[in-house]
């Protein structure tokens, strides 16, 4: 897609983040951008930054977690805007260290009802529109989570490993048609997925180091994201980090394992130090 002038594009989780900087771009080079999130206030405040660029854009309230409401949205757009050229499913959500016995079921749920059928529900209510456009792309956001397991995060871990695999197979799925698949894996990117996801335990600490090991500012990967999408990529890691994990978990993934567990045992003796002083 070499440029984004008159397209009409659907970004999800636009209130904040990643989402927020891709709508302020692509504004900014002459889309119009139908805005979702389940943060009605920050939608605003999105909405209101691509205003002041004279940039087009419109909001909707949607939990992408909620299948009857993510059809409704999808039809609302289609029936006034007839057809979208990108679906940019950028919401997600986290969940705070815990392990597979202390994670309620329901959160279990939650947490892939919004990172996984959010995006496929999206993907299956738009792309018949899609598909009769002369050139249209649909990008799909895991997470360098999705390349690696990690202890004290399945349910993050396989959401994202199953959006990898969905949009992997529909870009095979369709191969020789006018819609281009691309898969984005970030890395630690500055955004509040952390801060606002569901945490039973040491949220503060979580958060801390979270912030501790980001390296790539949210309006950064919207650049890394855009340049993807208009080179068709198949997939695209989202800073050095992200780069850095694919090549060692194609390289050496027993050594990944082990780097991963020392890490986890180093943060777990830090926080019962922090305790005791």
């Amino acid at each position: 897609m070499k440029n984004f002038n008159q397209k009409i594009i659907v970004i999800t989780g636009a209130g904040s983040g990643m989402g927020r900087y891709m709508a302020i771009r692509l504004a900014a080079e002459g889309a119009t951008v139908l805005l979702s999130d389940i943060n009605e206030e920050g939608l605003n405040e999105t909405k209101s930054m691509i205003e002041e660029g004279k940039g087009l854009c419109k909001t909707y309230k949607v939990d992408v977690g909620d299948k009857e409401q993510v059809y409704a949205f999808a039809a609302s757009v289609i029936a006034e805007f007839k057809y979208i050229d990108v679906l940019i499913n950028n919401a997600g959500m986290s969940i705070g260290e815990a392990t597979l016995n202390e994670i309620p079921l329901a959160d279990f749920e939650k947490l892939i009802n919004v990172n996984m059928w959010g995006v496929i529900h999206h993907t299956k209510a738009f792309l018949d529109v899609m598909l009769t456009r002369p050139e249209a792309a649909i990008v799909n956001t895991s997470s360098v989570f999705g390349l690696m397991g990690i202890p004290s995060q399945i349910p993050y871990c396989v959401s994202k490993f199953a959006v990898r695999g969905f949009t992997d197979s529909l870009r095979l799925e369709l191969k020789g048609t006018n819609v281009a698949v691309t898969c984005v894996h970030p890395g630690g990117i500055d955004t509040n997925i952390v801060s606002n996801g569901i945490h039973y335990k040491d949220k503060e600490a979580t958060v801390a180091q979270f912030k501790r090991v980001v390296i790539t500012s949210a309006d950064k990967a919207a650049a890394i994201i855009i340049s993807a999408i208009q080179k068709k990529s198949k997939r695209v890691m989202v800073g050095p980090d992200a780069k850095l994990i694919r090549f060692m978990t194609q390289l050496s993934p027993n050594t990944v394992d082990r780097v991963i567990l020392k890490r986890k045992a180093d943060f777990d003796r830090k926080k019962a130090l922090n305790k005791t002083t």
